[in-house]
C-alpha cells in the first residue's frame, strides 16, 4: 500500500465500501422495512440506537489495536482480516434467526452484534488511513473515507431493501456476508508495506516504521493519546462531532417514517431511494468533498457544509404542507444524504490532523465514538422530541444543534500535521 498511491487509495476506498454494506442493511433497509410494516418511531429509534452503541465504545477497540499488533503482517492488517471474518460469521448467524418487522428488541440485539464486528473493521480502517495517507492526500482521503462508506451503503440499501421485500431478511444477511468475504480475500492479498507477511504462516518480517510506531506499553500509549486529546482545540472539536452524529441518527429515523406515513412508500421504494441517494452521496463525497476540502481548507469547508445542511433542513421544515408529494420526499432522502457525506470529508481531514500516528487508532476512534454517541442519543431521544413537536420536533432540535456546531467549528485552530513525527522514529529504528 505504501509503495503505490493507487493501491493505497484503492484499499482505503474498498475498506469503507465494505463497512457500508452492513450499515446500509442495519440502518437503512431494516428501518425502512420496519416503517413500511407498521413499526413506530420509538421501535425504529431503538434499533438505530442499539446499532450505534458499539460505535460509541470504539475507543476501546482503538486502544487495543494501538497496543497490540502482529507486526510481521503490518500494524493494522491482521485486525482488518479478523474483523472481516467475524462480520461474515455474524451475518450468516443472523440469517438463521429472521425476526419480524415488529420484533424491535431482537432486531436491536442483532444490530448491536453485527455493528460490533463492523466497528472493529472501521477502527482498523481509520487507523490504517492515519498510518499510510500522505499529508498531501488527506483531503482526498477524507473524501474516500466518507464516500466509500456512502457507496457501500448505496449498494446495500438499494439491493437489500429489494431482497427483503421479495425474499426475506435472512437472504439479505447472506448477500451481505458474501460481499464481505470478497473484501476479506483482497485484504489477504494486499500488504501494508514491502516485505511483510500476507498470512501468519507465510514468509516476511515487520517493517522498521511499524516497529518504531508501535507503543511499548499501555501507560505511554494512553498518556500520548490523551495528551493530544485534551488540548483546547481538540476538546472544542468534540462538540461538532457529537452534534453531527445527531444528524445521522435523527435523519435515519425521520426519513423512513415521513416517507411511509406521508406518501405511503414501502421498503422496496425506500430502499431504491436510499440507494440512489447513497450513490450520489458517494460520488459527491469522493469528488466534490475531497476537492472542496483541499481547495477551501478543512475548517472553512466544514463550516460551509454544515451551514448548507442547516439551510436545506430549514427549507424542508417550511415545506411541511408539501410532504405528501413524492418529489419533496425524494429531495429529502437525496438532499440530507448527499450533504451529510460531503460534510464528512472535511470532518475526516480535521480529525486526522489531530491524530498522532503512534496512537492513531486510539485517538481517531475516540473522536468517532463521540460522533456515534450523538447517533445513539438521537435514536433514543427521537420519541421525546416527537412528543414535544410531532414530526417536525426532532428536525427542529437538529437544526438548533447544527447552528451550535457551526459556532464551535469557527473557534477551532487546526494543528500542524503530526505525521512527520514518524520520520525520526523510523530513522532511529
Amino acid at each position: 500500500m505504501t509503495d503505490s498511491r493507487a493501491c493505497r487509495l484503492l484499499t482505503i476506498l474498498l475498506l469503507y465500501v465494505a463497512q457500508g454494506i452492513p450499515i446500509g442493511l442495519l440502518e437503512f433497509a431494516i428501518p425502512a422495512w420496519m416503517a413500511a410494516n407498521g413499526a413506530t418511531g420509538a421501535e425504529i429509534g431503538y434499533v438505530i440506537g442499539m446499532a450505534g452503541i458499539p460505535w460509541s465504545l470504539k475507543f476501546v477497540n482503538g486502544a487495543l489495536m494501538d497496543r497490540y499488533a502482529f507486526l510481521p503482517m503490518g500494524r493494522r492488517r491482521a485486525w482488518l482480516i479478523g474483523a472481516q471474518v467475524t462480520m461474515v460469521g455474524a451475518l450468516l448467524a443472523c440469517a438463521l434467526i429472521e425476526p419480524g418487522p415488529r420484533d424491535h428488541i431482537l432486531l436491536g440485539l442483532i444490530a448491536a452484534i453485527v455493528s460490533t464486528a463492523v466497528v472493529f473493521q472501521d477502527v482498523a480502517a481509520d487507523a490504517l488511513a492515519v498510518d499510510i495517507a500522505e499529508h498531501s492526500e488527506r483531503g482526498f482521503t477524507g473524501g474516500l473515507m466518507s464516500g466509500g462508506q456512502a457507496l457501500g451503503i448505496a449498494i446495500s440499501a438499494a439491493l437489500t431493501g429489494t431482497i427483503i421485500y421479495f425474499y426475506g431478511v435472512g437472504t439479505a444477511y447472506v448477500a451481505c456476508a458474501a460481499t464481505m468475504a470478497l473484501v476479506t480475500a483482497y485484504l489477504i492479498w494486499m500488504r501494508e508495506r514491502t516485505g511483510e507477511r500476507r498470512l501468519p504462516w507465510t514468509p516476511g518480517e515487520a517493517h522498521p516504521l511499524s516497529i518504531a510506531n508501535q507503543p511499548g506499553g499501555w501507560w505511554p500509549m494512553i498518556r500520548e493519546a490523551f495528551a493530544h486529546m485534551f488540548r483546547k482545540d481538540s476538546v472544542l472539536w468534540l462538540v461538532p462531532l457529537f452534534l453531527k452524529g445527531m444528524a445521522y441518527g435523527t435523519m435515519t429515523v425521520a426519513t423512513p417514517l415521513i416517507a411511509a406515513n406521508y406518501v405511503g412508500w414501502n421498503e422496496a421504494e425506500l430502499g431504491a431511494a436510499n440507494g440512489v441517494a447513497q450513490l450520489l452521496a458517494a460520488v459527491s463525497a469522493i469528488v466534490l468533498g475531497g476537492y472542496l476540502t483541499m481547495k477551501m481548507g478543512a475548517k472553512r469547508c466544514q463550516i460551509v457544509t454544515i451551514g448548507l445542511f442547516s439551510a436545506a433542513l430549514f427549507a424542508f421544515l417550511l415545506l411541511e404542507s408539501y410532504w405528501t408529494r413524492n418529489a419533496v420526499i425524494m429531495a429529502l432522502v437525496v438532499g440530507w444524504t448527499v450533504i451529510y457525506y460531503v460534510a464528512s470529508a472535511p470532518q475526516a481531514a480535521i480529525t486526522m490532523m489531530f491524530c498522532d500516528p503512534r496512537t492513531g487508532a486510539t485517538q481517531f476512534s475516540i473522536y468517532m465514538a463521540v460522533t456515534n454517541q450523538g447517533i445513539s442519543f438521537a435514536g433514543f431521544s427521537y420519541a421525546f422530541w416527537e412528543g414535544l413537536g410531532g414530526s417536525t420536533g426532532p428536525l427542529i432540535a437538529l437544526l438548533v444543534a447544527f447552528l451550535i456546531a457551526m459556532g464551535f467549528v469557527a473557534m477551532l485552530n487546526l494543528p500542524r500535521n503530526a505525521r512527520e513525527t514518524a520520520e525520526p522514529l523510523a530513522a532511529a529504528a
